[in-house]
């Protein structure tokens, strides 16, 4: 882990959300898609504590974090940063997804805004030849993903709470006819859902077998070193912090 300036060279609005786009070469060169970014979102020790990030794009030099509308008000200050600004940023933080080397078929499952953290996974397993479907839900087709950042070789599938975009319902409705065919598993969502997920999986595999499904255990981390052990959770058979263990996990750890 390195403490970093990234220089914010891009800002691009999309609907209420913002994604930024910041430089930093050494630490893009280590990033992995699931692994966390802490950036300091003042300019002094007000708001003392980093926010978290999962970078929903990554390349050699730079990569994207994404800042949907809430209440913090260290977010709010990013939201204000132009092109240009410098940034404090220290990561990666803890273990990201891995593609597994015998998998061919890769189903990725995005609940919310957690599924655009999935796209740098994405575009990797399919830049490498893997057959990959994503499937997310979202509110309404406004906070979807577009097609349009997508390979063209990803099948997509969408579900949408107000039936405006694929299906109408949530991401559950869409496992049973997704988990016969995928080889591994990848999600990015909430605890609800994972249990639905090994519900699912059972299901279709009768048990879900160790190494099958990873997923993305969502969590704000104060220290990102295990220090602080605000983040220590219950799983994995024991008290464990989840910066260091995770922030990925294999599934089966996560519904211990």
């Amino acid at each position: 882990m390195i403490q970093t300036r990234a220089l914010l060279e891009a800002r691009e609005e999309a609907g209420s959300a913002l994604s930024l786009r910041l430089r930093a070469p050494d630490l893009a060169a280590q990033l992995v898609p699931g692994q966390a970014v802490l950036i300091q979102t003042g300019w002094g020790y007000d708001p003392f504590l980093r926010r978290t990030f999962h970078p929903i794009a990554i390349d050699s030099e730079s990569f994207a974090i994404r800042l949907a509308v809430d209440g913090d008000r260290g977010r709010a200050w990013l939201r204000l940063a132009q092109p240009g600004a410098e940034l404090d940023c220290l990561g990666p933080v803890g273990k990201g997804f891995i593609l597994p080397s015998r998998a061919r078929r890769i189903l990725c499952l995005g609940g919310g805004d957690a599924a655009w953290t999935l796209l740098p996974l994405v575009q990797r397993a399919a830049a490498l030849g893997h057959a990959v479907t994503l499937a997310t839900d979202a509110l309404s087709k406004r906070q979807t993903i577009p097609a349009a950042m997508l390979p063209i070789s990803v099948e997509y599938h969408i579900a949408t709470i107000d039936g405006s975009a694929g299906r109408k319902g949530a991401l559950s409705a869409l496992l049973p006819e997704l988990l016969p065919w995928a080889d591994a598993v990848i999600a990015a969502a909430d605890m609800d859902f994972y249990r639905q997920l090994g519900r699912a999986i059972e299901a279709a595999r009768v048990l879900p077998p160790k190494g099958y499904a990873q997923a993305l255990y969502q969590m704000n981390f104060l220290c990102g070193t295990g220090a602080c052990q605000a983040c220590a959770v219950d799983i994995a058979g024991g008290r464990r912090r989840v910066c260091l263990r995770g922030p990925v996990f294999d599934l089966v750890d996560i519904l211990r």
